[in-house]
């Protein structure tokens, strides 16, 4: 690993590392379709292009509007990178016939060179994935270190923490983001989570950090539990703060990022379990993090937005406040009739009952509680689903806030954009900020 990390390392998403790969396939390519200057060999090189590109757009076309494969529209870079990959795909497999070897061999690389290309861009459009690890699903990202249980330091629980606290000489400038010192253990629920990770601000970083408020969080599907966007966030307001901001623990809820465990126990894992039995146990017990609920906030990045609203509404002994970033409105809710089917094996009443909305009004009046919905302001579905929970959590006595991210859709700057607006209604609630 060691060796590959620099390389698993590499920022996939800048605008120099996509146009390098573009021009790459765009030689390639012309390379490809300058065989011979034969009538008979255009005619069939312009035909494996149009087949290939009308093959993809075919596919994207019964995905989104036959089977609804991805739950949601698609990105404009998707409809042209994945047919103008097979299209080039299809030019280099007619390229293997009747040419020197050297050709055949720069036909296969080709292939490999399209497929990474469209493949970074189409990344890149969705900004989940920064590094090459990431989008491999490989976690490169060092142990954090975590100041003994000893230095730890209690101010006065009396007052807000950011009257208290006063910034050491020689604190770091920024925080730390990582993996967390060991796996979680999964003892109780035995949930295949891939690695956690951790962000802790300047504040948790000096010899002796004050117990901070603790935030739980979970990204989307696909996605890793990685710590980069939410440390952006958190480093800018902690810049503002004078280092304070929330210890961030990012949790894995899929297991495997092509299936969607719904954040509950169930036959794609203890979800439920490993959140509640295990990982907050062991949050608790190694974090510098105050106890009480009114400091502890469940994030929720789109798949994980409906997790937070989950945990939170039903375990509001354990959390004060929770914030869904263009969150789903409930389990499943891009195919609810599969999901209906294949995890309730058609009982509408157990499938109901994990809803959000319904575990609100059954529970009844909350005290104490505090919600965040943002979405961006291009993604009209889900802005309509976080007006439809937040009327709820309102009604329910739930103090709800909704944000619109300007300018952007489900993906991108959607997290990010969401999570600083959440930042700024929770920062006074956790006591790192005057009203």
């Amino acid at each position: 690993m060691e060796f590959w990390k620099p390389v698993l390392d590499t920022v996939i998403i800048t605008p120099s590392f996509l146009l390098l790969w573009t021009v790459i396939s765009l030689v390639l390519l012309a390379f490809l379709l300058l065989k011979k200057w034969r009538f008979r060999w255009f005619v069939l090189a312009v035909a494996a292009v149009a087949v290939g590109a009308a093959l993809g757009l075919g596919i994207l076309w019964y995905c989104v509007y036959v089977d609804n494969t991805f739950g949601e529209p698609l990105l404009p870079d998707v409809w042209f990178w994945f047919p103008a990959a097979l299209a080039a795909i299809l030019l280099a497999v007619v390229n293997l016939r009747g040419g020197r070897w050297w050709r055949s061999v720069t036909a296969v690389i080709s292939v490999l060179v399209f497929v990474a290309t469209a493949a970074f861009q189409i990344n890149a459009s969705y900004g989940l994935n920064p590094t090459l690890g990431s989008l491999l699903n490989i976690n490169t990202a060092s142990p954090v270190h975590i100041a003994p249980k000893a230095d730890w330091r209690e101010y006065n629980p009396k007052e807000p923490l950011y009257k208290t606290w006063v910034a050491p000489v020689g604190m770091p400038a920024q925080g730390l983001r990582g993996k967390t010192p060991v796996q979680i253990p999964a003892r109780h629920s035995g949930f295949p989570a891939r690695w956690a990770s951790l962000y802790l601000p300047p504040a948790a970083r000096v010899k002796n950090p004050p117990l901070l408020p603790f935030v739980l969080m979970m990204m989307g599907q696909p996605g890793s539990p990685s710590p980069i966007g939410i440390g952006n966030v958190a480093d800018a307001y902690a810049k503002k703060h004078h280092g304070l901001a929330p210890i961030v623990l990012i949790v894995d809820q899929l297991g495997d990022p092509t299936q969607d465990p719904l954040c509950l126990d169930g036959p794609l894992g203890k979800v439920e379990t490993y959140v509640m039995k295990d990982v907050l146990p062991w949050a608790r017990a190694n974090l510098p993090i105050m106890q009480d609920r009114k400091h502890w906030s469940f994030l929720g990045y789109s798949n994980g937005g409906v997790c937070a609203s989950y945990f939170a509404t039903k375990y509001p002994q354990d959390f004060g406040s929770f914030i869904s970033v263009s969150g789903e409105e409930f389990q499943g809710s891009e195919k609810p009739a599969q999901t209906l089917a294949t995890f309730f094996n058609g009982n509408q009443a157990a499938y109901d009952a994990v809803k959000p909305r319904n575990i609100m009004l059954a529970h009844g009046r909350y005290t104490d509680m505090t919600a965040v919905y943002t979405a961006g302001s291009k993604d009209p579905a889900y802005t309509a689903a976080a007006h439809r929970s937040m009327a709820t959590a309102r009604q329910v006595g739930i103090k709800s806030y909704f944000f619109s991210v300007a300018g952007a859709g489900h993906v991108g700057k959607a997290f990010e954009g969401g999570a600083s607006a959440a930042f700024s209604a929770l920062y006074p609630l956790w006591g790192l900020s005057p009203s």
